[in-house]
């Protein structure tokens, strides 16, 4: 057997225990009320509704503020778009389920879980804008929302933990270009800009 043999093998091993440790965790929570909770939960981590609530804020904000948000929510579609294409690439097949047809419609593909991506995201923002102790808020819904999309049968377990790492670190390389970002882009995070446009 050569090195490729046994490294597919061995992968193909992870990804058994994977799916026998999710299906236990599910199980766990299999109770009406957890699953409704859980479901509830999975949709906070939307792509549609963060960035419908972060634009509703932006068109009634200025100056710093309405930077800020026009950051937040361009990060949040960017890694949505990217996350969705590299899942395509990556091809994980979502665990079988009758819940979240319109994710298993829309999105067949399982790895990285985009929700934990845009959690561990989310999680980097709230920690630059805010700090302390409002992050522990954001902390509280990234762990409780990541961990329903296993409950109702979506993601497995790898999904959600590699994604939230995935996330913290596209977070850590948008935060860390924020400055330039800006000056590259500043028709994107400056309405005041817009009127010598129009």
């Amino acid at each position: 057997m050569d090195k490729d043999e046994v490294e597919i093998n061995h992968m193909k091993y992870l990804l058994k225990l994977d799916e026998k440790y999710s299906a236990k965790f599910q199980k766990e929570f299999s109770t009406p009320v957890l699953f409704r909770i859980a479901a509830f939960f999975s949709h906070t981590g939307d792509s549609w509704l963060w960035c419908g609530i972060l634009f509703l804020l932006w068109i009634f904000s200025s100056g710093e503020q309405q930077k800020v948000l026009a950051f937040w929510g361009l990060s949040i579609a960017f890694t949505a778009f990217f996350i969705f294409f590299l899942k395509k690439v990556i091809h994980r097949s979502r665990p079988e389920g009758e819940w979240g047809m319109v994710y298993r419609k829309r999105d067949p593909h399982s790895f990285p879980s985009g929700h934990a991506v845009r959690a561990g995201l989310i999680l980097m923002l709230a920690w630059k804008t805010f700090g302390m102790p409002y992050f522990l808020v954001f902390l509280i819904w990234a762990v409780l929302m990541i961990h329903s999309r296993v409950i109702t049968g979506v993601h497995y377990l790898l999904d959600i933990y590699l994604g939230v790492i995935f996330g913290l670190l596209i977070g850590c390389i948008l935060i860390g270009s924020q400055d330039w970002i800006y000056q590259s882009f500043p028709l994107l995070f400056d309405r005041s800009g817009w009127v010598y446009i129009f």
